[in-house]
């Protein structure tokens, strides 16, 4: 028989497991409020009519500094008009981004719409898939799933994650709008109103699509540039999280001018797949505010 602990020895086990369980927590905070993103940003936001647009692919935790991603990660890569696609096939990193040119045949606003290979398939138990998500700035999707008891009965799932991105560019001035097209992408944002037409203290109104189909209360996070001088760390100054209505538009007040970064995560049910087979879709989309 074991002997019997002592309230002294109770005492620091408890305070051991406790100081435990806060830096599983405060790892956790961290790690969402830190997660690594995916995302393009042009050079210029605004090019004049016949230029190339000059985009850079990057990953990171502070936007918009962040790593090159190399070019063999890339599975789609598009500029998209309001009647034209073209795929973007002249990409190389250079320096600390991937870079991406692409020239448009006519002035108007254009998407810019990318996504990398998916991941390999992974096996867990769906804690494992709830944790990836937290780390990965998926906290919103994660407490979603909980809620519906998404792995009822389920011991173990295997998942596949993808990362999306997109932005928007105007060439020359006016020409048709391109900021309600999709790439038909598993999860991506389609502004409900221009972007363009927004400045601080406008509301962005924006839309979720998970496989097509609006998503009810997916919540997103939205990111104003970070201070990316020497010293500055933590989340961006004016960094909000948000949830979506029963339509899947989310009501993004703008607080700061320059670009934004906003981010969401979603799970589903992999078509054709077993029921315990799960795709995840990591999304970004950045955006530029203009000023008063």
């Amino acid at each position: 028989m074991r002997p019997s602990k002592s309230p002294l020895q109770k005492h620091r086990n408890n305070r051991l497991a406790a100081g435990a369980a806060a830096v599983v927590a405060l790892l956790t905070i961290v790690s969402t409020a830190l997660a690594h993103d995916f995302w393009i940003i042009p050079d210029l936001f605004s090019i004049a009519a016949n230029e190339t647009i000059h985009a850079n692919g990057r990953s990171g935790t502070r936007f918009p500094a962040g790593s090159a991603v190399q070019p063999t990660r890339i599975a789609d890569a598009r500029v998209i008009g309001a009647s034209s696609e073209a795929r973007i096939t002249e990409m190389s990193v250079e320096g600390g981004s991937l870079r991406l040119h692409q020239k448009p045949a006519a002035a108007g606003q254009y998407l810019i719409a990318v996504a990398l290979q998916s991941g390999r398939l992974t096996r867990a138990a769906p804690a494992g898939l709830i944790r990836f998500l937290r780390a990965e700035g998926g906290a919103a999707e994660a407490a979603r799933l909980e809620r519906a008891n998404a792995f009822a009965g389920m011991d173990s799932i295997s998942y596949q994650s993808t990362s999306y991105a997109a932005t928007t560019v105007q060439v020359g001035r006016g020409g048709p709008r391109a900021f309600n097209k999709t790439a038909g992408f598993l999860l991506e944002f389609v502004p409900v109103n221009d972007p363009w037409q927004l400045h601080v203290g406008d509301t962005l109104h924006i839309k979720l699509l998970g496989g097509g189909t609006p998503v009810a209360s997916i919540g997103i996070d939205a990111t104003p540039a970070a201070d990316t001088t020497a010293g500055a760390t933590g989340p961006a100054a004016g960094a909000v999280s948000l949830t979506a209505d029963a339509n899947g538009v989310v009501h993004l007040s703008l607080t700061k001018s320059g670009p934004w970064l906003l981010r969401s995560a979603f799970v589903r049910r992999k078509p054709n797949g077993t029921a315990n087979e799960f795709e995840v879709a990591r999304t970004t989309y950045v955006i530029s505010v203009a000023g008063h």
